[in-house]
Formats: C-alpha cells, sequence, structure tokens
C-alpha cells in the first residue's frame, strides 16, 4: 500500500474507533442522531466489509434510518436515551456494565486492577481521561476513544515519513487490543445486542463486534508480516 493510501486507510480506522467511542460513552444528542437520519450514514459508512457481524450490525442500522424522518427527532430521541439509560444509566446496577473491570475481575466491581491498567496504558502515551476518579477508565467507549488516539499518531508519524515509531505505534494498537479490548468485548457487545430495546443499539453492538474482529486480526497479520 502508497503511503498517501496507507494514511487514508489509518484515517477511516481513526474514525471508526472515534465513532464507536462517541457512541457508547455519551447518551444520543439530536444533532448526532439528525444527522444520522438525514445523511442516511449507515447507506455510506467509511467502510465496508465482508465480516458478517459488521455486515449483520450496518444492515440493522441502515434500516433503522430508514423508517425515520428528521420530523420525529423527538420521539425518537426518547426511545434512545431510554434504552441508553436502562443499559448504561449508572454504576448502581446497569444491566450492561461497559466497564472492564466489571468482566475480568472475581469481585466483578469497577475501579479494579484492569482500570489501573488501563489508566497506565493511556499515561504512557501521555493521554489521561478528564473525569478521572469520577468514572472508571476502563469504560468501552474509552478504550474507543484511546485506540483512535493511537491511530492519529501512528498516522502522525507517517506523515512525517517516520515508519520505525508509526510502526512502533501499531504493534501499540495490537497490544491494547490484546492485553484489555478482546478480553471482554465480546461480552459486552453480546449483553448489548441482548438487553437493548432498539435496532440502534442491537445493530451498534453487532457492528462493534464485527469491526473489532476484523480489525484485532488486520494488525496481526499486518506487524506479522513487518517482523518478517
Amino acid at each position: 500500500m502508497k503511503l498517501k493510501e496507507e494514511i487514508v486507510f489509518l484515517e477511516i480506522r481513526q474514525m471508526v474507533y472515534a465513532f464507536l467511542g462517541s457512541i457508547f460513552l455519551n447518551a444520543p444528542n439530536p444533532t448526532q442522531i439528525l444527522g444520522m437520519i438525514e445523511q442516511k450514514l449507515f447507506n455510506q459508512f467509511p467502510l465496508e466489509l465482508e465480516q458478517n457481524d459488521f455486515r449483520e450490525g450496518l444492515n440493522q442500522l441502515s434500516n433503522w434510518t430508514a423508517i425515520y424522518e428528521a420530523s420525529q427527532l423527538e420521539d425518537i430521541l426518547t426511545q434512545l436515551q431510554k434504552d441508553y439509560s436502562n443499559l448504561f444509566g449508572g454504576p448502581a446496577d446497569p444491566l450492561v456494565a461497559p466497564w472492564e473491570s466489571v468482566y475480568l475481575t472475581d469481585d466483578k466491581l469497577t475501579f479494579g486492577s484492569p482500570t489501573m491498567k488501563v489508566r497506565d496504558f493511556f499515561r504512557k502515551h501521555g493521554l489521561e481521561y478528564e473525569r478521572i476518579n469520577n468514572e472508571p477508565d476502563d469504560h468501552f467507549g474509552l478504550e474507543m476513544e484511546f485506540m483512535s488516539k493511537l491511530i492519529q499518531m501512528e498516522r502522525d508519524f507517517l506523515q512525517q515519513d517516520n515508519l520505525e515509531d508509526a510502526i512502533r505505534l501499531s504493534k501499540e494498537q495490537l497490544c491494547f487490543l490484546q492485553e484489555h479490548v478482546m478480553k471482554w468485548a465480546f461480552s459486552f457487545t453480546g449483553q448489548v445486542a441482548k438487553h437493548a430495546c432498539t435496532d440502534y443499539y442491537k445493530g451498534l453492538a453487532l457492528l462493534a463486534r464485527g469491526y473489532l474482529t476484523w480489525d484485532y486480526e488486520l494488525l496481526q497479520n499486518r506487524i506479522s508480516l513487518s517482523s518478517s
């Protein structure tokens, strides 16, 4: 792949991770949802994959946007915000816990060892979550945002013709997926798909699972080739 093509490809990966981060970290807002409906976002999503979960999720989301008009925004938002609140509504007892520690520790509590390890990973790359100590760093949305930022750093190095550091950042992405995201992402997205009341969140869960499956395999293959 030529350098310019590689940079564009990284930009697409970065955008998808940033999108997933925003969607899972924040409750739906009017501007965001209106844009999806008016622009038919999922009919022209920036990435096309043959991965089954990804395609199923994208089709579900495309069908979701197809049945709504901008004039229905208030009703749509009410449905989505209720679903988001029911799924992830807070640390008390959400239907689907969005924190890594809950899935990977025996006591299933937040701010466990995985949270601290994620925080260390963030700090290693000069990043710190602005709401530190108020919400665990190992929130699924934050982990997606972090992947987006690592890809941004890789792009920056490539644009500077710094191949060595670009490869290092690619390896860091794989490491973060191996040590954190992929250890619990399937359980998390499976629970979202199971408990969501709207096709919007059911579709997003499948899209996220499919994208992570594809991207993890992509990084493994690319780093294996770069090391050979």
